[in-house]
């Protein structure tokens, strides 16, 4: 049977990270720093429940940091993965994850000069050293339709206009010839923007794990 572990947006809208376990395989859906308050930002110093050094795969609906923000962590804690995006995804990522670590270590030192603040404020999250290793592992997978990632995990990618590259994922778990499916909305965007496609909906699901950040008011 497969389990789903919510490892972060939950109960809070920022940190996204949710991890699959089928078939004796570990997938992480998006890796992303908690925002917003000094409590939430700790918690991007806390490891991870899973050892990252036990997840085989990773894969990210797009390049906001609180959905990929902590992948320096996560391979610098051990993950040797690959990290499936598709090529906007990647690109973004890149300049985000770069600008991430320089204002990480801005902060800290700023922080440093500060005595208010305690030993962990003053270390940065992580470094620009640690961004190199991570875009190593970046692979590309299309921006829409399907991709597998093992035997065990197919994903069926719909665009979710958001920003440039955001997607919506579809992933089919197969599992002693049952197939389960669980679609991660990502973020999704609105309709009749000018510059991005409307979402598209992925057309079944078992399970539906949906952002709502704006669901209980107009936008």
């Amino acid at each position: 049977m497969a389990k789903l572990t919510f490892l972060g947006a939950a109960g809070t809208v920022t940190g996204s990270k949710y991890l699959v376990e089928a078939a004796g395989k570990k997938l992480l859906l998006d890796c992303g720093i908690f925002q917003g308050s000094a409590e939430l930002s700790a918690r991007n110093f806390k490891p991870l429940s899973a050892d990252p050094k036990n997840i085989d795969y990773c894969v990210l609906t797009h390049a906001h940091l609180d959905h990929c923000g902590w992948l320096p962590c996560l391979v610098r804690d051990g993950y040797k993965g690959p990290i499936y995006a598709n090529q906007a995804t990647i690109d973004l990522a890149t300049i985000s994850l770069k600008d991430s670590a320089h204002l990480q270590e801005e902060d800290a030192e700023r922080s440093r000069r500060n005595a208010k603040h305690n030993a962990e404020d003053r270390n940065p999250l992580y470094t620009t050293d640690d961004i190199e290793p991570t875009l190593r592992l970046l692979k590309p997978v299309p921006r829409t339709g399907g991709f597998d990632v093992s035997p065990e995990f197919h994903f069926d990618a719909y665009d979710a206009g958001h920003i440039l590259g955001s997607t919506s994922l579809a992933l089919t778990i197969t599992k002693n010839g049952k197939k389960t499916v669980v679609v991660f909305s990502g973020d999704i965007g609105r309709y009749g923007e000018p510059i991005l496609n409307d979402p598209a909906t992925p057309p079944r699901a078992d399970v539906l794990l949906c952002e709502s950040t704006y669901g209980d008011r107009e936008h």
